[in-house]
């Protein structure tokens, strides 16, 4: 409920509670990752074994010095997203909690994928994902489902990109992880107001 902000509900913790009962029989978490070595990098051209290519100064920049990177699509499945839609307006503050409920799930996800692709604690991994600011354009989604293989992605997770780069079904999250001089979160250089942000704005850098 601190998660989702969900303060006002705090005098209906029951229907809270029978919200996510329901919304976690319809999550289903899966993922597709991998690791891939780093090639080389030319000016913002972060070039992977194998001749994909991201294009992010930023990117460039955070894994300079990065041998390899995780590469990974997230998804919870289409089936809480389904319910959110056929509640609607009909019953606003149930769809409300149960959308919010899909996306604390959906973090959670990453952050199991986050965890598993440590070494030495870790400390200093950072994430990254195409289209989250304006330093990684979301067609760079295209790049990274073919890094995964794309029909792999569709047929293991049931994820695919649209003709505008986004994800079907929508609660799901791709990204690329690895290890950075410091620890960074796309958050520091976003000031989007956000629910959701793990770290404050900074100010802002030439990528």
């Amino acid at each position: 409920m601190r998660f989702c902000h969900l303060d006002c509900f705090r005098d209906r913790i029951r229907e809270v509670e029978a919200v996510i009962d329901e919304s976690y029989r319809l999550i289903d978490p899966k993922a597709v990752y991998k690791t891939a070595k780093i090639s080389e990098i030319k000016g913002s051209r972060l070039v992977m074994e194998g001749g994909s290519v991201f294009e992010s100064e930023l990117l460039a920049e955070k894994f300079k010095c990065t041998p390899e990177i995780a590469v990974y699509v997230a998804t919870i499945g289409p089936a809480l997203e389904g319910r959110v839609t056929e509640l609607g307006p009909k019953e606003l503050s149930k769809s409300f909690i149960m959308d919010c409920i899909g996306t604390y799930a959906l973090r959670q996800v990453s952050d199991i994928i986050q965890k598993d692709f440590q070494s030495g604690g870790g400390e200093r991994l950072s994430k990254f994902s195409p289209g989250d600011t304006v330093y990684w354009d979301i067609k760079e989604q295209k790049v990274l489902f073919d890094v995964l293989g794309t029909d792999e992605v569709e047929n293991v997770i049931g994820v695919r990109l649209n003709e505008s780069y986004l994800m079907i079904p929508r609660k799901s999250v791709s990204g690329v992880i690895g290890d950075t001089k410091e620890q960074f979160q796309e958050c520091q250089i976003c000031k989007r107001r956000c629910e959701y942000r793990r770290a404050p704005f900074q100010v802002l850098h030439p990528y």
